[in-house]
């Protein structure tokens, strides 16, 4: 079964039948306004990101941000365009899929600046842009409701994921209540890492309002429009050698770049402290806990003590097979000291170690994601170093 959600096109007794149809359904209410800092989700390429999501009353935002890697044509469409951005569950979700068309792309800025607040009865606007300049935009749907824990950001209506696309995957919708939100500050971290990361990045316009850099940090209020809604999404091209590119396209690349890591950054300790997993009890949808017995030695991705890592590992299978719908991720750490680059290749080892017992175990590997960070999120106690540091954690995605 699949619904779509388009602003302004469903009849008011559609709507009522949906919200009566689907089950666990519950009112947004104005108090329930946030920002997600610090995203969860997955990309194709490194040039691109979601620097932050905003929940607000009647929608959500999306704050994306990418730096052009080669002079280009950048083209915005319509939201009436089919290339438009939609929302769109995961098809591995089996049962009901729901798809979510964008409501509107604002506040389009070039290396800060403004260069258009929305498009109204403009089917697409284009912008010649350089290697190196940083582009942002905000783009706005529905309000997604909190039953939907998880959606991939796709090229128009039952679009698929695409490497050479704009596309972002596994997007964790989050609740207010959520630990991981982050703060501004952490960012406003993020983004300095991400354009640091190119070293031909252009400085950007300075600028007295914070809403032209996209880090506003206060949910604004958009009102519906009465007309169709005129929305936009970024599709690029590259230009001829032999004369002026007059056509548009979407994104595309005929080499993949390795994802830069930037290996200079300074520790930023974690603001919460993840509870040890000793049964199935603490584990907590959308919360992160750590595996007390999944000890490591300095430099090493072997299990130091492995039968007891192997029995704290089986608590997770348990529960994967107990909840047959449930997703894990996994976070691997390391301590702060020691170089960055072989922190982050240590971290990534031990829990992909992690990884392999669980599959060992006859759980579904499609089930598992793995993140690593290094020595950059040692926890919030041990931020002066510890061998606590070294750590695997885990945090269940409930997707019922």
């Amino acid at each position: 079964m699949r619904i779509s959600f388009f602003a302004n096109h469903l009849p008011r007794i559609t709507v009522l039948l949906l919200l009566f149809l689907v089950s666990g359904v519950e009112t947004v209410s104005a108090d329930s306004s946030f920002f997600d800092y610090l995203p969860k989700y997955r990309k194709f390429k490194s040039h691109y990101q979601i620097d932050k999501i905003e929940y607000q009353e009647k929608r959500t935002i999306i704050h994306f941000r990418y730096v052009v890697q080669e002079s280009k044509t950048t083209t915005f469409y319509n939201g009436n365009h089919p290339s438009s951005w939609y929302l769109r569950t995961p098809p591995r979700m089996r049962g009901l899929e729901i798809q979510f068309k964008q409501l509107e792309v604002a506040n389009i800025a070039i290396n800060n600046e403004i260069k258009r607040a929305s498009l109204t009865n403009v089917l697409e606007i284009s912008y010649d842009l350089k290697r190196g300049d940083v582009v942002t935009c905000q783009v706005h749907f529905v309000r997604i409701p909190r039953y939907i824990r998880m959606l991939d950001l796709i090229d128009g209506k039952d679009g698929y994921l695409d490497q050479d696309k704009l596309n972002c995957f596994d997007i964790m919708i989050k609740t207010k209540d959520n630990p991981l939100l982050g703060r501004s500050d952490n960012m406003l971290a993020v983004v300095s890492r991400f354009e640091q990361s190119f070293n031909y990045v252009k400085p950007k316009i300075e600028q007295n309002n914070t809403a032209v850099a996209g880090t506003s940090t206060q949910p604004q209020d958009y009102v519906s429009s009465t007309t169709r809604p005129t929305t936009t999404r970024p599709s690029t091209t590259r230009p001829t050698t032999t004369r002026p590119s007059t056509t548009t396209a979407r994104p595309s690349s005929t080499t993949t770049k390795r994802e830069v890591v930037n290996i200079t950054q300074k520790p930023e300790p974690i603001d919460y402290m993840p509870a040890a997993l000793v049964s199935m009890v603490e584990l907590k949808c959308d919360i992160r806990a750590y595996l007390p017995d999944v000890v490591f030695k300095e430099d090493e991705t072997k299990f130091s003590g492995r039968v007891k890592a192997i029995q704290n590992i089986r608590v997770v299978a348990e529960y994967i097979k107990t909840y047959s719908n449930a997703r894990i991720n996994l976070y691997g750490h390391t301590d702060i000291h020691g170089n960055p680059r072989k922190n982050l290749d240590l971290s990534r080892e031990r829990a992909l170690s992690v990884k392999r017992e669980l599959v060992n175990m006859g759980i579904n590997p499609d089930k598992i994601s793995v993140y690593f960070f290094g020595g950059s999120q040692p926890l919030k106690q041990y931020e002066n170093g510890s061998s606590l540091n070294r750590r695997v954690e885990v945090e269940p995605i409930c997707l019922d």
